[in-house]
């Protein structure tokens, strides 16, 4: 799709209006709703590649809980003394 096929879109006309209505540079709002949302894919493929990993560790969920629970209590009582 080319930019002149999405400037002449009626989506991106409505997109416009509303970004403007609401005082916002529509490209701007755009390009940071794309910023967004290839982190939030690069975040799930983190997510996919860590889920991968820790089944093949053999850990669960609640081990990773109780790690976690172990490592607070263990920070703290170094914090303590």
């Amino acid at each position: 799709m080319t930019t002149k096929a999405i400037n002449d879109s009626p989506v991106w006309k409505e997109f416009e209006t509303e970004a403007k209505k609401r005082r916002r540079n529509p490209v701007k709002l755009m390009l940071d709703l794309l910023k967004e949302q290839m982190e939030i894919w690069e975040d799930e493929s983190l997510d996919r590649e860590i889920s991968r990993d820790a089944q093949k560790s053999g850990y669960k969920e609640d081990d990773a809980v109780e790690l976690v629970r172990q490592y607070r209590l263990e920070k703290k009582a170094r914090a303590d003394s």
